[in-house]
């Protein structure tokens, strides 16, 4: 059987990332497993994993070294976490980047302020620039397929790289949605697409209000550049809800 793991701190926090890891599994048809980090006795973490009948292991050493040690094995599908942000700054934690860098498998990062569903029905996936970056979104559509989930693209263009209509605007609007759909989105029948345009991460945070999102999916490059990946590290630090990040196996600077 797979596994997502579900890595937890010892505080209130740990719920939330709990209930996010099992709606995640119940898409990838896995079991969830909880694990701490601790040279003490974590009982808030053991006690909100129990309250939801997930297993629950205790680990010592480096938090990041443990958890994605425990990543590697084979029967682990994905890792969530929480974002755990500085008080005074709007940055995820460094456990969640260092993760996200490190581990190949999808990592679901929880932030503090969201409210995870236990089923997760919309999943908004984001994409910016022009349609041949589609590639970068591949993995999160061939995750969500199989799985009775309503998903949309939000597909972003600035004035450089959105499509020139004639006058038939709506018209032609329809015919590019249905183009792009049956390019890049053919194996995920109930995928719909919704263009915008305006400042990526900005446009990105406003359709996980706008089509009340369940999960957020986004490319992540795995990298320590700043440079690299800068749409998806700002939608990272301001998302309202989980955020899916799968691994870009090369991603141009952005």
């Amino acid at each position: 059987m797979s596994t997502v793991i579900a890595a937890i701190d010892n505080s209130a926090a740990a719920r939330p990332v709990l209930v996010a890891a099992s709606a995640l599994a119940m898409v990838l048809g896995a079991d969830v497993e909880a694990i701490h980090v601790t040279e003490n006795e974590g009982q808030t973490a053991r006690a909100s994993a129990e309250s939801l009948g997930i297993p629950f292991t205790k680990l010592t050493g480096e938090p990041a070294r443990q958890i994605a040690g425990r990543a590697t094995a084979g029967d682990v599908v994905a890792v969530a976490i929480g974002a755990r942000r500085q008080l005074k700054q709007r940055h995820i934690g460094h456990l969640a980047r260092k993760l996200a860098n490190e581990i190949d498998k999808p990592v679901l990062v929880v932030p503090p302020e969201a409210e995870p569903v236990d089923r997760f029905r919309t999943v908004l996936i984001a994409m910016e620039g022009t349609p041949a970056k589609a590639r970068s979104i591949k993995p999160a559509v061939d995750l969500a397929a199989g799985a009775d989930l309503e998903v949309v693209v939000v597909h972003v263009d600035d004035e450089a790289s959105i499509p020139s209509f004639s006058d038939q605007l709506a018209h032609e609007t329809a015919a590019y949605a249905d183009e792009f759909l049956a390019r890049y989105l053919h194996g995920a029948p109930r995928a719909r697409l919704e263009p915008r345009v305006g400042a990526p991460a900005d446009e990105i945070v406003a359709a996980c209000h706008s089509i009340k999102a369940d999960v957020l999916a986004l490319g992540w490059p795995q990298s320590t550049d700043e440079r690299r990946g800068a749409v998806a590290r700002e939608v990272l630090d301001h998302s309202p809800v989980p955020v899916l990040l799968v691994a870009l196996a090369d991603t141009p600077a952005s």
